[in-house]
């Protein structure tokens, strides 16, 4: 057969696919499989296989057509493997903060049920329901019993603030003045300033300085309500000693109004640390010499049991205030 024959059969077969293809476009059978596979640089190669079959009565013909494509960004191996760890990592984060967070619940709840249970009045003992402890004493209550049982751990309102109280009674203060050294301090118990509301703590060093100088302090503690309030802190702060004694003449000793802003630096006023240590350290504190802590009244009450201004049945009195 000559090269001619073959080209004109070769061209029929051509036309006779060309005009087949519209009439046969309707059975086309498509194949496609997607495999996935990794590069070099852990992109995701996708490749798509189709198969194409062609049926007239004059011609039968496969086609076989094979695309693939890298796929990058979002499916990108390496970003996926990234994005699981950091959300492990959150989690983790999440999860120890939960842990610490039931663990100071479980020790609050012991404590109160510790205190609850040493709460029963007896004799001249009186329960202050709002602080869950004791102001007690030996034979009288303190002149400033009344005030305490009407304000402690409160706040108040009025037209233009509002301002909470909270009231510590430090015990054998004259043993922690003759005995204790300068390192020894004592703290109070946690309060919150509201709820929800700030946890802080209060802490007294009978012998701050080498003379003697008492030292009162007030700081920040973690607590349940940390996620819930604004940080850092800001409500100024006021610390009081108070006049035991009888009669209309008291004196008490307050410090000047402190304000947050003003003074140390964010450091000492920001959330405490959901782990490890829960007291933030201390910024401001209140310095009362120890002569003015010893002045003795300046005329007789027969009915009083103390000499002195501010030491009632050996315990003294610290107001803190805080205006909202």
């Amino acid at each position: 057969m000559s090269v001619i024959v073959k080209y004109i059969i070769l061209f029929i077969y051509f036309v006779i696919f060309h005009s087949t293809f519209v009439s046969a476009i309707e059975s086309l059978s498509t194949n496609v499989d997607i495999e996935n596979n990794l590069t070099e640089d852990d992109n995701i190669i996708e490749t798509q296989y189709a198969v194409c079959k062609i049926s007239t009565e004059e011609l039968v013909a496969n086609a076989r057509a094979t695309v693939t494509k890298v796929l990058t960004g979002a499916c990108n191996a390496k970003n996926i493997e990234e994005k699981f760890k950091k959300l492990e990592k959150h989690l983790s984060e999440e999860l120890q903060e939960i842990k610490v967070l039931l663990r100071t619940l479980m020790k609050e709840r012991d404590t109160f049920s510790k205190i609850n249970d040493h709460t029963i009045p007896r004799n001249n003992e009186l329960n202050v329901k709002s602080d869950n402890r004791l102001f007690s004493n030996n034979h009288k209550l303190s002149p400033r019993q009344y005030e305490i049982n009407e304000f402690n751990n409160t706040i108040t309102t009025n037209e233009s603030s509002k301002v909470f109280t909270y009231y510590w009674e430090v015990r054998d203060f004259n043993e922690k003045l003759s005995k204790w050294d300068r390192t020894r301090s004592e703290r109070s118990s946690t309060f919150y300033v509201g709820q929800p509301g700030y946890a802080m703590y209060l802490k007294i060093v009978p012998k701050y300085f080498p003379d003697g100088t008492i030292f009162i302090s007030v700081s920040l503690t973690r607590g349940f309500y940390d996620s819930y309030v604004k940080w850092p802190f800001y409500y100024k702060i006021q610390l009081s000693i108070l006049d035991q004694s009888l009669g209309e003449w008291q004196e008490d000793r307050p410090s000047r109004i402190w304000d947050p802003s003003e003074l140390c630096t964010e450091y000492f006023w920001k959330r405490p640390a959901p782990i490890g240590e829960p007291d933030n350290p201390e910024c401001v504190g209140l310095s009362i010499p120890r002569n003015i802590i010893l002045s003795k009244l300046s005329f007789p009450f027969p009915t009083t049991t103390s000499q002195y201004r501010y030491i009632w049945n050996d315990s003294i009195l610290i107001k803190l205030l805080i205006y909202l």
